[in-house]
C-alpha cells in the first residue's frame, strides 16, 4: 500500500512538475527522511549511487531541496506545499508570456500572408472537393465557411454544429446572412441556452425539429458540407466529411434540405 502511494507521488511530480523518475523519487525520500546525504539517499531509495549527487544538485537547482555544506553534503526538502506553489505560480507566469508570444506571432503571420490569401491566381485548377477527417478538422472547416458566408445559411444538424458553434452562426446572422436551422428533436434542449435560441426568439433566424435527419449537412452559399455514413469511424471522432464548392451540387443538397425543411416542425 505505502509503495503504491509513493509510485503514485512519483507520477504525479514527473507528469505535472516537470521532475525526472530520479528526481522524483529523490524528492519523496528527502520529504520522507527529512535530512540525507547522497550516500544515504542511495541507501533508501531507488535512486543509483553513481546519480545521487547530480540529483540532489538538480532538485537544489529547480527548488525542490536546500544543501547544507559540509565535509558530506546534506540535503533537506523544501516543504512541498511551498515549492508546489511557486511552481504553478512560475508556470502560469510563463504559460501567460508564452501565449503572449504566440498570439503576436499569429497577427504577424496573418499580416505577412494577407497577400497571400488575397491571391486568387491561378483561378484553373482550384480544388472544389475536400475530403476532411476527425471532429478536429470537420470544426475548422465550419468555422471556415460559417466565417466567409454573405448570403444564406442551411443547416440540417444531427447534433453537433449547432450546439458547438452557435457563436459563429449568430456572429454571420448579425453580418447579413439568414440562417435555417433543422435540428434533431432530441438535441433542443441542448440548445435551450445557447445563442441560437436566443436569436429564434428574436425572430433573427429560423429553427425547426426533425425525428430523424438522414444526411447532414452545412450549406453556406454556394458551399456544402456533409458526411458520409461511417459509424466506426464516428465512434473514433474521425469521421469522413466532404466539401464541395459547386452551384449545381449545392442546388442538389438544396433540394434535399427543403424536404426535410418542409417536414420539420416549429419549435
Amino acid at each position: 500500500m505505502v509503495r503504491m502511494v509513493k509510485e503514485k507521488i512519483v507520477e504525479l511530480l514527473q507528469e505535472h512538475f516537470e521532475l525526472n523518475l530520479y528526481e522524483a523519487r529523490a524528492y519523496v525520500a528527502l520529504v520522507g527522511f527529512g535530512v540525507l546525504t547522497p550516500a544515504e539517499l542511495a541507501s533508501v531509495s531507488e535512486v543509483p549511487a553513481p546519480r545521487t549527487y547530480d540529483v540532489l544538485r538538480s532538485l537544489e537547482k529547480k527548488g525542490f531541496a536546500l544543501s547544507q555544506p559540509g565535509k558530506a553534503n546534506k540535503y533537506r526538502p523544501v516543504h512541498p506545499k511551498n515549492i508546489l506553489e511557486k511552481f504553478i505560480e512560475e508556470w502560469q507566469d510563463r504559460v501567460k508570456e508564452e501565449l503572449e508570444a504566440k498570439k503576436k506571432a499569429k497577427e504577424e503571420l496573418i499580416e505577412l500572408m494577407t497577400p497571400l490569401i488575397e491571391t486568387e491566381i491561378p483561378k484553373y485548377g482550384v480544388e472544389r472537393v475536400w475530403i476532411v477527417r476527425g471532429i478536429r478538422n470537420s470544426t475548422l472547416k465550419t468555422q471556415e465557411m460559417l466565417e466567409g458566408v454573405e448570403k444564406e445559411i442551411l443547416l440540417a444538424d444531427n447534433g453537433y454544429v449547432a450546439a458547438n458553434l452557435d457563436t459563429e452562426i449568430t456572429a454571420a446572422v448579425d453580418k447579413g446572412a439568414k440562417a435555417k436551422i433543422l435540428v434533431l428533436k432530441q438535441i433542443l434542449p441542448r440548445l435551450e441556452t445557447s445563442k441560437i435560441m436566443d436569436y429564434y426568439k428574436a425572430g433573427k433566424l429560423e429553427l425547426k425539429t426533425l425525428d430523424k435527419i438522414e444526411l447532414p449537412m452545412l450549406i453556406c452559399d454556394e458551399e456544402v458540407f456533409f458526411a458520409l455514413e461511417d459509424l466506426a469511424a464516428r465512434y473514433f471522432n474521425y469521421e469522413t466529411q466532404v466539401w464541395v464548392k459547386d452551384f449545381r451540387v449545392v442546388e442538389l443538397f438544396k433540394s434535399k434540405f427543403n424536404e426535410y425543411w418542409k417536414k420539420g416542425k416549429k419549435v
